[in-house]
């Protein structure tokens, strides 16, 4: 409820809290309204894809959000696809950091097609996942085309 009536607060640090999806799902939520929150971070916050589908929906309406760290929350794949689904709208989140994340060539792949279509995004932070050579070289290839 704070998050939809609060006009101030620029920044929400909850890393090493395990607010789990459900914690994630009322962030979200007063996100939706929420117009000064420029960075959000969740680091080891018990996240799975279910919080991540949620991050997405909110990033296909948030215009405020220009960071969103999930560092150490195992969304895999399918979180990673969820919320490149909410970043194919959104034109003010510049950095993403989905460091061990549980991620694969299959979430690089999908990253490497969202880096085709989104220009706002400046840093990635893709570390301590297994995305291998392959991964690193389709995200290459949706970088070759990221002006």
């Amino acid at each position: 409820e704070l998050l939809k009536v609060n006009n101030s607060l620029k920044e929400l640090v909850m890393g090493d809290n395990e607010i789990g999806d459900v914690g994630v799902l009322s962030v979200c939520e007063g996100l939706q309204c929420n117009k000064t929150l420029t960075t959000l971070n969740i680091w080891n916050c018990g996240l799975s894809v279910t919080g991540a589908s949620c991050l997405g929906e909110l990033l296909k309406v948030n215009n405020s959000l220009k960071e969103l760290v999930m560092i150490d929350n195992q969304i895999g794949d399918e979180g990673v696809i969820s919320v490149c689904e909410g970043l194919q709208c959104n034109k003010t989140l510049t950095t993403l950091n989905i460091y061990e994340c549980g991620v694969s060539v299959t979430g690089a792949s999908c990253l490497s097609e969202l880096l085709k279509v989104n220009n706002s995004l400046k840093e990635l932070v893709m570390s301590c996942n297994q995305i291998g050579d392959e991964g690193i070289l389709s995200v290459c290839e949706g970088l070759q085309c990221n002006k």
